[in-house]
């Protein structure tokens, strides 16, 4: 298991990545079986969280989402665990020692991996997230978002209301400036939505970089596709960016995209897979 306050800095046998806690099984046994067994594992946790949300709204009973949101950060900090015992991915992680007490920002990655949500949720206490509305639909996921109190972003006043509420309150929210998995290396074009959050809230924006070595979770990702295991992961923490700095959002979100081209430019891990 990961201990989020103990940070492994020695470098893994691979001598690319390191890991917390417990380290990558060697990649023999990141196999099919056991990658099926990992999204079985991740699918029926999600309908577990859309069969909560369902009871709940049949028998009228309260929902906390911050309670909810600490009962998913804890799915994924056991199914990330289980990717790394089973040598499905290795993953290290730089700069985040701090991440509890991080508070009122916006949390903005790069998106090339269907993982990137989790790995922040599974670090970073009671996040809010936007996600798309189209989840709603999605049984797997829509438990969660409705339990959580996610952020939605179909109607745009609404969703920079809540936005506001939640830094307000505390509370970070993990916003994806791509608004899709990366389908140009290094990122996709951003979008300026988070960097208008960040102006109407004046909210810090905390940059994380996410780096993979393969495409295998990546926007044409497949549940009945092996991999080719372990795939590797860097998670660091990035640049935070003042808002009260810049003059307007649009200048805000491309300074913070040049700021990203240039990172993962020049720190890659390897060339996909």
């Amino acid at each position: 298991m990961w201990a989020f306050d103990k940070m492994r800095t020695d470098k893994s046998r691979s001598g690319l990545f390191t890991g917390w806690g417990l380290p990558s099984r060697e990649a023999s046994r990141g196999g099919y079986l056991v990658q099926i067994y990992a999204h079985f594992y991740f699918i029926l946790h999600g309908f577990g969280f859309w069969s909560r949300w369902v009871f709940k709204k049949a028998l009228n009973r309260p929902i906390d989402p911050l309670f909810e949101r600490s009962r998913l950060q804890k799915m994924f900090f056991n199914y990330l665990s289980m990717l790394q015992m089973n040598g499905i991915i290795e993953l290290d992680i730089s700069g985040m020692q701090d991440c509890k007490n991080w508070a009122r920002s916006i949390i903005a990655p790069n998106h090339p991996s269907i993982l990137d949500a989790g790995f922040l949720i599974s670090l970073v206490p009671s996040m809010n997230c936007v996600m798309k509305s189209s989840l709603l639909r999605n049984p797997v996921a829509s438990g969660a978002v409705q339990l959580g109190n996610f952020i939605q972003n179909d109607s745009p006043m609404a969703f920079m209301k809540m936005c506001k509420s939640e830094l307000a309150s505390g509370s970070n929210i993990l916003i994806f400036p791509e608004g899709t998995r990366t389908l140009e290396k290094p990122v996709n074009a951003f979008r300026p939505t988070y960097a208008l959050v960040a102006k109407a809230a004046s909210a810090p924006v905390r940059t994380v970089l996410i780096e993979c070595d393969s495409d295998y979770f990546g926007k044409n990702f497949s549940h009945f596709k092996p991999a080719k295991c372990p795939v590797r992961f860097r998670v660091r923490a990035g640049q935070v960016f003042d808002p009260d700095s810049f003059s307007g959002a649009r200048q805000l979100s491309e300074e913070i995209e040049n700021y990203f081209r240039q990172e993962l430019a020049n720190s890659s891990p390897q060339s996909p897979r």
